[in-house]
C-alpha cells in the first residue's frame, strides 16, 4: 500500500509540474486569450441580416400554407442548415448534422467574415427551401442571386457557398429516411371517449383522401430532433370519463366553444380566432422580432431560430404520440355523444358546433393539445434562451390581420395560446393544461442538450 502511495504522489507531482510548466511558457496564455477575444469580436460584427431575410423568405412561403407539422418540419430544416453553416464558417455553438471539429477559420476577419458568412448562409437556405418546399423554387433562386450579387467575388465568397452546400447536403442525407406526413384511414372508435374522425373534408369531395382520415398517426414514432423518443414525455393519462373532473371541462367547452355561446365574451372570440395560426409560425415571429430587439448577431440568431424550431417540431411529435397512444374523443363528438358517457353531470347536444369563425376541428384525437404544447415549449425557450421570462413583445396573426397582442412575457403567450382552444371548442381544459406542462418540460431538454457553446 505505501508503494502504490508512492507512485501516485509521484505521479501528481510530475503532473503539477507539467502544468506549472504549460502555465508558465511566455505568451501562451495570452495568446490563446488574445484569439478568443478576436474570435468572439469578429463573430459580434456579424449582423443578422442574412439570416433573416432568408428566414423571412420562407416563412412567405409555407406560413399556414400546409399542416401544422409539415410547416414545423420545414422550418426547422432551414434553420438548422443556416445554423450548421455558419457554425462551419467559425464554430461557436454545437452543430446537429455537418461536423465542425476540423474547420480552419484562422484567415477569416472581421474584413471578410460577411463575405463568407452571407454567402453560406444563403447557399444553405436555399438549398433546403427547394427541397422542403419545391413550389418555393423560382423565388428561391431569385433570392440566392440577389443575395449572392451583394457580395463581392473573393475566395471567401466561394468557400461560403461551398460551406452552404455542404451545410444543407448533409442535413438532407440526415434526416433522408423521415417518412412522409400525411392523412391516413384510421381505425374508428366506438367506445365511450374513444375517437371518432373528425376529418371536415367529404370523401366524396376529394376521393383521394382516405375514408375516416386521421393526420399523421404514426407521427409520434418519427426520429425528432432534440428529445430522444416520443414518449419522452407523454402526458399522464386524460381524466376518467365518470369523474367529476372531465364533467367541469365538458361543460366549460360546451358553453364557451359553441358558435352559439352566450357567455364567450368578444374578447375570447378574438383570442381563439387570433391564434388560429400554425404556432410554429407564431413562435418564428417572435423569435424574429427578440433577434432584433435583444440585438442579437448573426451566429446568436441561427442557434435561436435552430433551437425554436427543433422544440416546435419535436413537441409537435411528442404530442402527436400521446394523441394516439390515448386515442381521446374531441369535444364535438363527447358533446353530441354526452349521452352515453355514464356521466350524469354531463347533457348531449347533438347539434353542437365549434366557432365557426376557426376552422374545422383537426382531424386526430383531442388529448393532448398540439398547440398547447408547442406553446409552452416555445415561451420557455424563449425563457432559457434570453435568460428571464419578463420580456415585452408585440405579435400578430395571420387569421386577424392588423390585429396586434401587446406581451409582458413569454409565459403569457403560453398561457394564451393554450386557453384559445377552449374558447373556439377544439379542446378540453385538461388537454391544454398538459399540453402546455409538456412542452415546457420538452423545452427544458433540448436547450440543456443542443447546439451549445462550444
Amino acid at each position: 500500500m505505501k508503494k502504490s502511495f508512492k507512485i501516485i504522489g509521484s505521479t501528481l507531482v510530475m503532473c503539477f509540474t507539467f502544468i506549472a510548466c504549460e502555465m508558465n511558457e511566455p505568451d501562451l496564455v495570452p495568446e490563446m486569450d488574445e484569439i478568443k477575444k478576436a474570435n468572439l469580436g469578429m463573430i459580434k460584427s456579424y449582423d443578422n441580416a442574412m439570416v433573416l431575410t432568408w428566414n423571412e423568405a420562407l416563412g412567405k412561403v409555407i406560413d399556414n400554407k400546409m399542416p401544422p407539422a409539415s410547416e414545423a418540419r420545414n422550418y426547422v430544416m432551414v434553420s438548422i442548415a443556416v445554423h450548421d453553416a455558419l457554425n462551419n464558417v467559425v464554430p461557436i455553438f454545437e452543430t446537429y448534422a455537418m461536423d465542425n471539429s476540423l474547420v480552419e477559420y484562422m484567415d477569416i476577419s472581421k474584413k471578410n467574415i460577411k463575405s463568407i458568412a452571407d454567402a453560406a448562409v444563403a447557399q444553405a437556405a436555399h438549398d433546403i427551401m427547394v427541397v422542403v418546399a419545391p413550389g418555393s423554387a423560382p423565388g428561391a433562386a431569385l433570392l440566392l442571386e440577389t443575395s449572392l450579387n451583394s457580395i463581392e467575388d473573393s475566395d471567401f465568397k466561394t468557400r461560403g457557398i461551398e460551406v452552404g452546400k455542404q451545410a444543407a447536403l448533409s442535413l438532407l442525407t440526415e434526416r433522408q429516411n423521415d417518412p412522409p406526413l400525411r392523412f391516413q384511414t384510421y381505425e374508428q372508435g366506438t367506445l365511450p371517449g374513444e375517437y371518432r374522425s373528425t376529418m371536415p373534408y367529404a370523401a366524396e369531395n376529394l376521393p383521394t383522401w382516405p375514408a375516416n382520415s386521421a393526420y399523421a398517426p404514426d407521427m409520434g414514432s418519427f426520429r425528432p430532433f432534440g428529445i430522444e423518443t416520443g414518449d419522452q414525455f407523454r402526458a399522464i393519462p386524460p381524466y376518467p370519463l365518470d369523474s367529476p373532473e372531465y364533467a367541469a371541462d365538458f361543460n366549460e367547452v360546451k358553453e364557451y366553444g359553441s358558435n352559439t355561446s352566450t357567455v364567450r365574451s368578444q374578447e375570447k372570440t378574438d383570442l381563439g380566432v387570433f391564434f388560429i395560426d400554425n404556432i410554429s409560425n407564431v413562435m418564428n415571429r417572435v423569435a424574429r422580432t427578440m433577434s432584433v430587439s435583444e440585438s442579437l448577431d448573426g451566429w446568436e440568431t441561427a442557434r435561436l431560430l435552430a433551437l425554436t424550431h427543433m422544440v416546435q417540431f419535436d413537441a409537435h411529435l411528442s404530442s402527436f404520440e400521446g394523441k394516439y397512444h390515448y386515442n381521446r374523443w374531441r369535444p364535438i363528438t363527447a358533446i353530441r355523444l354526452g349521452a352515453i358517457d355514464e356521466n350524469d353531470d354531463t347533457t348531449e347536444d347533438p347539434a353542437w358546433i365549434i366557432l365557426q369563425a376557426a376552422r374545422a376541428t383537426p382531424p386526430t384525437p383531442t388529448y393532448p393539445s398540439t398547440h398547447s404544447e408547442m406553446g409552452g415549449a416555445g415561451a420557455e425557450l424563449f425563457r432559457l434562451f434570453f435568460k428571464k421570462d419578463d420580456i415585452s413583445f408585440t405579435t400578430q396573426s395571420y387569421n386577424l390581420p392588423g390585429v396586434e397582442r401587446q406581451y409582458s412575457s413569454f409565459s403569457k403567450l403560453a398561457a394564451d395560446i393554450a386557453v384559445s382552444r377552449i374558447y373556439i371548442g377544439y379542446h378540453f381544459r385538461n388537454d391544454v393544461m398538459q399540453g402546455e406542462k409538456m412542452g415546457k418540460e420538452l423545452a427544458k431538454y433540448v436547450f440543456a442538450n443542443n447546439l451549445k457553446r462550444l
